[in-house]
């Protein structure tokens, strides 16, 4: 099989397994990374590993089609962050996408997982198609959320999930692909903003606990100060913020 592959860091494990399965890798698409949120040094030092063409330059239509021209069988994407021209190219593709859809489309539903509460997410395998996250649903793996989960654990946990879904793609994809199910309504998670990251004096003490392991990590805002990693390590929820012992890192 030769594939076009499109992502970051995200499903970077999913990346450099393909080899191993007798999968060519034709070129890689990645996007400008910020290395806090998001990173692309696997990626592209994957590719600079095995003579890849890799670029975070945005594909176009004429890319896709040199590489169809070429021989290219499938599109793989995994996180990319740009709309992928998948109807002028004629190339069939698959994305990963780290929620169970179609609740949790968008592009970062991690932490909204953890500020919602939820005890459940997943990965989801599902065709490309125009609009982000909307394509037919071709297989999933859900994961616990644990109570006290935090951000680079449930990161871990749907990396985990996503290789063997994608493995299981790659040994067939033809039947996969006749067997995708179309996806009902589903819920948009927009990405978060500076204000669902910021504790207040008056946050209560389980909210400031949800933002902390949201985006633990990443960092928050206390007021309108940075807090690159902190947790909470004594507060009864009954009393604000202000009474709970903080310990920052």
């Amino acid at each position: 099989m030769k594939i076009v592959y499109f992502g970051y860091d995200l499903f970077a494990d999913c990346l450099e397994s393909l080899p191993a399965l007798g999968v060519e890798i034709m070129a890689i698409y990645t996007f400008p990374s910020d290395g806090v949120c998001d990173f692309n040094d696997r990626v592209t030092a994957f590719a600079a590993a095995r003579g890849i063409p890799c670029t975070d330059r945005r594909v176009t239509e004429a890319d896709l089609a040199a590489l169809a021209a070429r021989g290219c069988d499938w599109m793989v994407s995994a996180g990319y962050a740009y709309r992928i021209p998948v109807k002028a190219c004629g190339l069939r593709g698959v994305n990963l996408h780290p929620a169970l859809l179609p609740v949790g489309r968008g592009a970062w539903p991690m932490p909204v997982t953890i500020l919602r509460g939820l005890t459940q997410s997943g990965v989801t395998l599902h065709k490309l198609a125009p609009r982000f996250d909307e394509g037919d649903i071709l297989a999933q793996a859900a994961v616990d959320v644990a109570p006290d989960e935090i951000l680079p654990t449930l990161t871990a946990k749907l990396q985990q999930a996503a290789v063997p879904l994608l493995h299981r793609f790659i040994a067939d994809p033809a039947t996969m692909w006749a067997n995708g199910t179309p996806q009902p309504a589903g819920e948009y998670w927009p990405q978060p903003t500076e204000a669902d990251m910021t504790i207040t004096p008056s946050t209560t003490a389980a909210e400031a606990d949800r933002i902390l392991r949201a985006f633990a990590g990443v960092g928050c805002f206390y007021g309108n100060i940075p807090v690159r990693a902190a947790h909470i390590t004594h507060t009864p929820t009954a009393l604000p913020l202000a009474d709970a012992w903080l310990a920052f890192d």
